[in-house]
């Protein structure tokens, strides 16, 4: 009897799970329900049915569980990443910052820090020499906390060039790693006014031109010529002077300790002059720092410098606007002076005049170096573009043009001067000195390529007349001959000088600015007369495109993002192709079409042939001249007013 159907268990039973499959009425009695027994299979009974329906929570784990899905992929990810990099145990663990978000940045620098400084002062420094490294070194080790700021713009600077145990970091890992530091460098920097703050936004402000963001660099390049004014690094100590202000001013920064950090700070102010002069002649700006903000020594020679041998260097004379107008005469304005009192504002003697010749006793220019020269030379480059290419000009008044044509030859004749009295050792770039023979040293490299550029906007106006001058007797041929040769200098010097360096060292965007107008006048000098376009235009072509590929380091090298000289190459070749009036054939012929260049204006066709009438000029293109052949790369030959039909 104890198998006999109870209906009260009937009620608490479910179905049994073979009337559930066969979708039966289930007798539900045990040990077998009546469809089993007929059937004669085991009728099995299970627990009771839940509730139709998602259980509670069931929807909070499904979550849970999604959101580990891009974890453990990570994660899988990471484990076979490691077992790739099982062979270099430093690499593996300094890769790893890059997998740990919440890893602070400072980590990836203290894993390779000396790595770092090493590759900053090799590849970077060169270019932008504000930094003692001695004393930074030091400092490094010693006071962290002062220069990490620095340490974090270096890295976004010179990570791409790092190879730790011989092996490049990876090119995903470098973007990434610098663009959190860029990020955190400019929150840093833009939060109080010390030296460090300037150097280290100076750093991002070159790596931003370099890759080619200049939108980027602009705001940076606007706040450093500012803040280095209030700081007051613009003028030497014992210049400065209170002046009048509501509140009553305080020092921003403590008096240097030594004099290595005074010759820094100097030098801060010089870089960030540089970049200002940059800014403006690349898009046309009015500069930012004036005579009326500037009272500065030039920098010392290097040498002394990092040896920390003090020596007195003259005032370097920035040109007052008012002064500089067309109309008034610049012959007697100084460019250097031995103290305030002789500043370029104040009428000055042929004597005083760095311009002039050498005999005055009151300036010394024995203990500058490249790094001065340099200045001087982009601050020609800026006076060119400011006082005569920007000035506008009526060519139907005389007068105006007889104004125009006087600035012409006064700062031609500057041009001329400035070349002329450097030493011997700096007009060959530094091949021919002493303390590093056959070496081209790095600023007087584009110090040199600067002077050529100046020499080249300067006669291009002339060497290239449009229809507005056709009324003006101008000595085009002679002019078009100094645009000319100074373009093959500059295409001599620029091969010489990538020849002669580390494959893996970058160069300064204001060498690549160098090359690209020098390739721009070799275009416009075929087309106008109806000449064989040069083979330096080739070779300036491999220059831009080898500077981009150096530019770039490791991080890039199978990538195609652009950078500044990449962009400048592309601008070149697309005039080439504008020139020929084919631009439907050039690769970048997607791209919006490239305007004409303000500077030179539409090229019209001249009726003349060209000849080269006057001597060239006494420079060092000679010095040059012995190269090895160039490279074969990118070839582009041919005679552009054939391929016009002109």
């Amino acid at each position: 009897m104890d198998t006999a159907y109870d209906p009260s268990s009937e009620a608490e039973l479910p179905s049994c799970s073979g009337c559930r499959k066969r979708k039966l009425k289930c007798s539900r009695q045990k040990p077998a329900c009546s469809n089993c027994e007929r059937l004669q299979t085991t009728c099995v009974y299970e627990g009771r049915r839940a509730k139709p329906g998602l259980k509670s929570g069931a929807v909070e784990g499904l979550n849970q569980r999604l959101g580990m899905v891009p974890m453990l992929m990570l994660r899988s990810w990471l484990t076979e990443r490691q077992k790739r990099q099982e062979t270099s145990r430093k690499r593996r663990r300094y890769e790893t910052s890059e997998e740990e978000p919440r890893r602070g940045e400072y980590d990836v620098i203290d894993e390779v820090l000396d790595d770092l400084i090493d590759a900053y002062f090799s590849h970077v420094q060169p270019w932008i020499p504000m930094i003692n490294m001695r004393d930074f070194r030091t400092r490094a080790h010693d006071n962290r906390d002062q220069v990490k700021v620095i340490l974090q713009a270096m890295a976004v600077a010179a990570l791409r060039y790092l190879e730790p145990d011989g092996e490049p970091l990876s090119a995903e890992f470098v973007k990434n790693e610098t663009c959190k530091l860029r990020r955190t460098v400019l929150l840093d920097a833009l939060d109080g006014l010390t030296v460090e703050n300037l150097q280290a936004l100076i750093i991002i402000a070159f790596t931003d031109i370099g890759d080619g963001n200049l939108d980027k660099a602009w705001p940076i390049i606007g706040s450093l010529t500012r803040t280095v004014e209030y700081m007051e690094l613009s003028v030497e100590a014992e210049d400065r002077h209170q002046r009048p202000a509501v509140l009553p001013p305080t020092a921003c920064l403590p008096p240097p300790l030594k004099w290595v950090e005074e010759e820094e700070r100097r030098r801060v102010f010089w870089n960030i002059f540089i970049l200002d002069r940059f800014s403006s002649v690349v898009k046309g700006w009015n500069t930012s720092l004036t005579a009326a903000d500037v009272c500065r020594r030039l920098p010392i020679c290097g040498g002394k410098w990092f040896e920390d041998e003090p020596a007195v260097t003259p005032y370097f004379g920035i040109w007052d606007r008012s002064r500089a107008k067309i109309g008034n005469s610049i012959t007697f304005l100084p460019g250097h002076y031995p103290s305030p009192s002789h500043s370029a504002g104040a009428e000055a003697t042929d004597t005083e005049s760095s311009h002039g010749p050498k005999t005055s006793s009151t300036v010394d220019m024995s203990m500058v170096g490249a790094f001065a020269y340099y200045v001087e030379s982009i601050e020609s480059l800026s006076q060119i573009t400011t006082y005569f290419l920007q000035t506008r000009i009526d060519f139907n008044n005389r007068q105006e043009v007889s104004s125009w044509l006087t600035r012409f030859k006064e700062l031609d004749l500057r041009l001329v001067h400035w070349k002329m009295y450097l030493p011997q050792q700096w007009k060959d770039s530094g091949i021919s000195r002493e303390a590093m023979p056959g070496v081209m040293d790095p600023n007087m490299t584009v110090a040199n390529a600067t002077h050529n550029i100046s020499l080249i906007l300067l006669h291009q106006r002339i060497a290239y007349p449009d229809a507005e001058l056709s009324g003006i007797r101008l000595p085009s041929l002679c002019s078009a001959d100094t645009c000319y040769n100074a373009a093959m200098e500059t295409a001599n010097m620029t091969t010489k000088y990538l020849e002669g360096s580390s494959s893996n060292l970058p160069v300064s965007p204001q060498l690549g600015i160098c090359a690209f107008v020098s390739g721009r006048v070799f275009l416009v000098h075929c087309r106008y007369y109806k000449t064989t376009l040069a083979e330096e235009f080739n070779v300036l072509m491999d220059n831009l495109r080898e500077m981009s590929r150096r530019w770039h380091g490791h991080r890039m090298q199978h990538d195609q993002q652009s950078c500044f000289f990449s962009q400048l190459s592309d601008r070149l070749n697309n005039l080439y192709y504008e020139y020929q009036g084919t631009e439907e054939a050039t690769p970048n012929s997607g791209r919006p079409k490239e305007q004409t260049d303000v500077a030179l204006g539409h090229i019209s066709n001249h009726p003349n042939t060209y000849q080269q009438t006057c001597p060239p000029q006494t420079n060092a293109a000679s010095q040059f001249s012995t190269l090895a052949p160039p490279r074969q790369s990118g070839r582009i030959i041919c005679n552009i007013t054939d391929s016009d039909g002109q």
